[in-house]
């Protein structure tokens, strides 16, 4: 508990700092905090398709993604009806955390701890175990949310553990954002897969064009010769 108050008034104090900058606290917000439990419109016809699954099976195309409100999971649930890939939904260890509370101060002080030492593993947030074998896929789609101009903190995470798995494949990058600029993100997905193929350009997609998403996507897909 010291060591959580510890981080949130260092990142209270470094965010004060750079606040003119004019980053939104976590550019994944919606109105609808709670993702929806409706996955894909498949009604379980293919297990492999379904976001929620932790675990799955092998396949071409893997999609990796975090959300902590409803916009990313929007995205790749629209996602899998234009391909087919397995799905590794990212989670934190730690049940119950509001990231939006207080101007969002947890979610800054987690992103401030891993631009202070992204080199150490205690810098990133502990996530639930994920049991998947990345030598199966030829190429993955990180989707991230931002979060003070940065990716998602435990979807960093993620990328931390597995990033040099991902040497040599494809790898596209999907960002959902409400207003600030991506490079952020790009760069920590850069860093965190130094050896990664990336696919461009990278999606951007703003938290008001979520729900028509579709279009977007179709388009990246086949700009990125995903798919024909």
């Amino acid at each position: 508990m010291k060591k959580l108050f510890y981080i949130l008034m260092v990142a209270g104090l470094f965010f004060g700092s750079t606040s003119c900058e004019g980053d939104e606290p976590a550019s994944d917000q919606s109105q609808a905090e709670t993702p929806d439990n409706g996955g894909n419109d498949n009604d379980g016809e293919n297990e492999n398709n379904d976001p929620e699954n932790p675990n799955p099976a092998e396949g071409d195309i893997l999609v990796v993604y975090y959300s902590y409100t409803n916009n990313t999971h929007t995205i790749v649930t629209d996602l899998l009806t234009q391909i087919e890939a397995d799905v590794v939904r990212v989670e934190p260890a730690e049940k119950g955390l509001d990231y939006a509370a207080n101007n969002y101060a947890l979610g800054s002080a987690l992103i401030a701890a891993i631009r202070e030492n992204p080199n150490d593993a205690s810098s990133y947030p502990a996530i639930d175990p994920v049991d998947v074998e990345l030598e199966n896929y030829a190429t993955v789609i990180v989707a991230a949310p931002l979060w003070w101009s940065n990716m998602a903190a435990p979807l960093q995470t993620f990328l931390f553990n597995h990033g040099s798995e991902m040497a040599g494949k494809n790898i596209g990058l999907i960002v959902s954002s409400a207003s600030s600029g991506i490079s952020g993100v790009e760069a920590d997905a850069r860093r965190l897969i130094p050896d990664g193929n990336f696919l461009t350009p990278s999606l951007w997609i703003r938290s008001s064009q979520t729900s028509n998403c579709h279009e977007m996507t179709a388009e990246w897909l086949k700009d990125t010769g995903l798919i024909e």
